[in-house]
């Protein structure tokens, strides 16, 4: 019966432990958000994304692929990419298909 207690107990202490909440984001990451929603607006108004919106939003995708959960302004990384990829779709078809698939499958 102890060892049995014993194990549950364990089993209970690695399963607490393992369950950190949500992430936060750091100084650089949060920049990333911010630059990312304005790469958004600026290929919205200009009609296409650069190569270095392209990377912005890139890197957008690494912080949201390790920290789905984490928020900027109360919305997380997820629910982020969920909202900026359909923008992105008369700017650029294709990078705007490639963000929604992230956003529901790599988030």
């Amino acid at each position: 019966m102890s060892r049995l207690l014993g194990v549950a107990a364990a089993s209970v202490a690695l399963a607490v432990s393992g369950c950190g909440g949500v992430s936060e984001l750091d100084s650089e990451e949060s920049n990333t958000v911010i630059q990312a929603r304005s790469v958004v607006d600026a290929a919205v108004t200009d009609g296409t994304l650069t190569p270095a919106g392209e990377k912005t939003l890139e890197d957008l995708m690494v912080i949201c692929h390790e920290k789905p959960l984490a928020e900027s302004d109360g919305e997380s990384m997820r629910n982020l990419m969920t909202e900026i990829a359909p923008r992105l779709k008369a700017a650029d078809p294709q990078f705007s298909k490639r963000l929604r698939k992230f956003a529901a499958h790599g988030c």
